[in-house]
């Protein structure tokens, strides 16, 4: 089922990030009404395998992303049960993914962030934390985006929202080549729904043409 693999790959993606998150510096006070302590904020969130410290640390646009995704699984669910038979709805459900919506009980883009993170503690070893410590924070002029450098070249993104907390953006892209399977799997069904909603047509004006011919021939027989 595609919904559960991405999960498995949403794991080791999170995985990967976490080695280059920086490991140092935990004991100080942090905010995320600056840059940096955003930033710690948030790996200590990944590190910890804090689901819902790192949903909390991403940017708005970020949590639209996996909102659309929700909000697609659902309208899915919808052309399912409208325009497939119903035994043909169990493994549509499954092979979309939509079935993930029940079984993990999915209501909302966060709910579905939670559903496919998976919590995973990383050792950090001393060669991670000297690694990964912060080298240095850019603002812009307009105090409305950061970039957080370490001292292996990563560098984390961040943007300044509205209550005035910096929030991480540099998941973005991320997210949305790991949730592109609910827009792929979305194109699939419009496809094989159009498909069926056409043979439907084809049979309806093949029984139109055979009555007409019938009402024909009955109206032109001789009497």
């Amino acid at each position: 089922m595609r919904g559960s693999v991405w999960s498995q790959r949403w794991g080791l993606a999170v995985v990967c990030c976490c080695v280059v998150l920086q490991g140092a510096g935990c004991a100080e006070e942090l905010t995320p009404q600056e840059p940096r302590g955003a930033y710690m904020i948030f790996r200590q969130a990944v590190l910890s395998g804090d689901a819902a410290g790192v949903y909390a640390a991403m940017d708005k646009e970020t949590h639209q992303v996996f909102e659309t995704r929700y909000q697609t699984m659902v309208g899915m669910e919808e052309q399912i049960v409208r325009f497939l038979p119903q035994v043909d709805q169990k493994l549509a459900r499954q092979q979309t993914g939509v079935v993930l919506l029940k079984e993990r009980g999915i209501t909302s883009g966060e709910t579905l962030f939670h559903a496919v993170f998976t919590a995973q503690k990383l050792e950090v070893t001393p060669e991670i934390e000297v690694g990964t410590e912060v080298s240095e924070v850019e603002v812009n002029a307009e105090e409305s985006e950061a970039a957080v450098v370490t001292y292996s070249g990563q560098v984390y993104r961040l943007v300044k929202e509205e209550d005035g907390v910096w929030r991480v953006k540099s998941w973005r892209e991320l997210v949305e080549q790991k949730t592109s399977w609910v827009t792929g799997n979305q194109s699939a069904l419009e496809q094989t729904v159009s498909d069926l909603i056409k043979e439907e047509s084809e049979e309806v004006d093949k029984v139109i043409q055979y009555i007409l011919a019938e009402e024909r021939r009955r109206t032109e027989a001789p009497k």
